[in-house]
């Protein structure tokens, strides 16, 4: 009988292998052009905050990069978009690129409101790449609390 010795990294080995490949067939249908890129690809997709108290909706967007100039937003009903650019730098023909990881391209999220809005007092303002919306409250949408006696 021949004794053969144990490696742990050498099942572990076997086991990485096996997960590359998982995630590998997992991914591939996903990566055909459908028009949606997910968080990590090559289109920009701002990521978004949406927080409430009594009175406001707040949406805070982080947009680095992007000129205000270049950001909309619309609300239609109880949904509000938030789009616009993130302009590529021209490329220098006499640099050589190692690695370019910044994303660019247009981006468009939207979002179904949890309450109802007062359109006309909606405020924006942009300030180090962070966009801040709030959006207040109609008087019906605000949590009223009352104490009830028992009797």
């Amino acid at each position: 009988m021949t004794l053969v010795k144990f490696k742990p990294t050498h099942e572990l080995s076997h086991i990485e292998k096996r997960l590359r490949k998982f995630f590998e067939d997992f991914d591939s249908p996903f990566s055909g052009d459908w028009g949606v890129k997910p968080f990590g690809g090559n289109a920009f997709t701002p990521r978004v905050d949406v927080t409430e108290d009594n009175d406001n909706l707040f949406v805070h967007a982080e947009v680095p990069g992007v000129d205000k100039n270049d950001i909309k937003i619309n609300i239609v009903g109880d949904v509000l978009t938030i789009s616009g650019e993130k302009k590529s730098e021209q490329k220098d023909e006499n640099k050589n690129y190692y690695r370019i990881e910044r994303n660019y391209g247009s981006f468009s999220r939207s979002f179904t409101l949890p309450s109802e809005v007062i359109v006309d007092k909606i405020s924006a303002d942009y300030n180090s790449g962070v966009l801040n919306i709030t959006l207040p409250k109609t008087e019906a949408a605000k949590i009223v609390e009352k104490q009830i006696e028992i009797k």
